[in-house]
């Protein structure tokens, strides 16, 4: 572990994996321990050579612009002269992952840089300006809608990444059914509204009067045990975006039922075989009520469902088409 700033900052290496035939990737990433980028990190370091700085959550969030575009060049010199005892030589790629949104000198590391976008829909232009997108060699979106507009932007190579499962975490697990429906994340209470009217708040408020419900934020384990408990997962879109809900709910093999947004999410799965799209709140009831009353067709879409996000959609699809792309 280093220290830079009172920041910790990790370094995570396989020292069974020093070939020069595995690349070396440098990881930038908050060090919350339930985003994307902790997933990306656990499918990383099973292929590849890896060394992870994360960055302190609270700079990130409230003192971003402090933390000097050098400190991680420096750093980045003195972890490489403490692995050249080992044989490490260079990086072959640097990977900066949403919420890290401010772009670091790498001027003086020979290597190709990757971004990925993660939360673009929820304010493009601030997203755009803190990340400073157009500087990096590559960019990964999770959202495709947006593509365009990075394009437009002048930014180069822009690829389609969407967020994806990680079986060893969104599992199913053999609990007795408890709940009818559940939402686990955000309602965003007053606030937020979705692309079709209504507060994540206010659409859980009304499932409440009609079905058995729950509704909390949890992670990792607990959340794919609440999944397991319950025969429907309910997902709301922000501004249409591709969640992560999506992929963890299919992972852990429950009905998930979406609304429809585009954003790439008929492209990867089909609507009554592995999950179940509403368009508007009486279809999303009547939805529910066919469901919970069809259990056998319940089940058959939540297996499918499973398999094609087993098959097609883990973080370590993710990182192997990054990478491939890259190198």
């Amino acid at each position: 572990m280093y220290l830079l700033n009172g920041r910790r900052v990790f370094s995570m290496v396989d020292k069974n994996r020093q070939k020069s035939s595995t690349p070396w990737i440098v990881l930038i990433r908050s060090d919350q321990f339930y985003t994307t980028a902790m997933y990306m990190e656990r499918a990383l370091i099973k292929e590849f050579n890896v060394i992870s700085l994360r960055v302190n959550a609270t700079s990130l969030l409230d003192n971003i612009r402090a933390f000097s575009p050098k400190a991680i060049v420096e750093l980045l010199d003195k972890t490489w002269r403490f692995k050249r005892a080992t044989s490490f030589i260079e990086p072959d790629l640097i990977l900066v992952v949403d919420p890290v949104r401010k772009a670091f000198d790498f001027s003086r590391i020979n290597a190709p840089t990757a971004y990925y976008a993660i939360d673009n829909h929820t304010g493009f232009e601030s997203h755009f300006k803190d990340a400073r997108a157009q500087e990096y060699d590559y960019l990964f979106v999770a959202q495709k809608d947006w593509i365009p507009k990075y394009r437009e932007r002048n930014c180069k190579n822009v690829y389609w990444l969407p967020t994806a499962c990680d079986p060893e975490i969104h599992k199913r697990y053999d609990l007795q059914l408890v709940h009818d429906v559940c939402f686990i994340g955000n309602p965003w209470e007053g606030v937020q509204p979705t692309h079709i009217g209504y507060t994540r708040s206010q659409w859980t408020s009304r499932l409440k009067r009609e079905f058995n419900v729950f509704v909390g934020r949890q992670y990792l384990h607990d959340m794919a045990k609440t999944y397991s408990r319950s025969k429907i997962v309910f997902n709301k879109s922000l501004h249409g975006d591709l969640n992560m809900r999506v992929f963890e709910t299919l992972s852990c093999g429950r009905l998930l039922l979406t609304d429809r947004i585009g954003n790439g999410l008929e492209e990867l799965f089909t609507d009554g075989k592995h999950l179940v799209i509403y368009d508007e709140w009486k279809d999303l009831v009547e939805k529910i009520r066919y469901y919970l009353e069809n259990s056998d067709e319940r089940e058959n879409i939540a297996l499918s469902g499973q398999k094609e996000a087993h098959q097609k959609h883990t973080y370590e699809h993710r990182v192997r088409f990054l990478v491939n792309t890259v190198l």
